[in-house]
């Protein structure tokens, strides 16, 4: 499991990070050795088909999305993604597009495959 966490401290001799759960609600630290922690940034060059992690819309967790459109810049500057989660049908089993912020996403972490 994923999660979006905010960078307390790191120790560059341990390669340890300290993170804090960026849910509100959560108040959780979590202390984690460098090969268990993604820094978000830099992800380019991604095509239609393509399968990333995205945070989920009102949530801290990432999970498994498919690329349904290409990112666009909106006003202000900030690019969004359309993306498929994995097993987000409704109801009726359609998946909906869910717009996703670039800084909210990564690449398939390679401990997930």
């Amino acid at each position: 499991d994923w999660i979006l966490a905010k960078v307390i401290s790191q120790d560059v001799e341990t390669g340890m990070y300290q993170l804090a759960d960026e849910d509100v609600e959560s108040n959780k630290v979590f202390n984690l050795p460098e090969s268990q922690v993604v820094v978000l940034g830099g992800v380019d060059r991604l095509s239609r088909g393509d399968i990333i992690y995205a945070v989920y819309p009102d949530t801290t967790s990432f999970y498994q999305a498919t690329v349904v459109q290409i990112p666009k810049k909106v006003g202000g500057g900030d690019s969004f993604i359309m993306v498929h989660f994995k097993d987000d049908s409704d109801e009726h089993g359609i998946t909906h597009d869910k717009a996703v912020s670039m800084q909210h996403v990564m690449r398939v972490p390679y401990s997930s495959y």
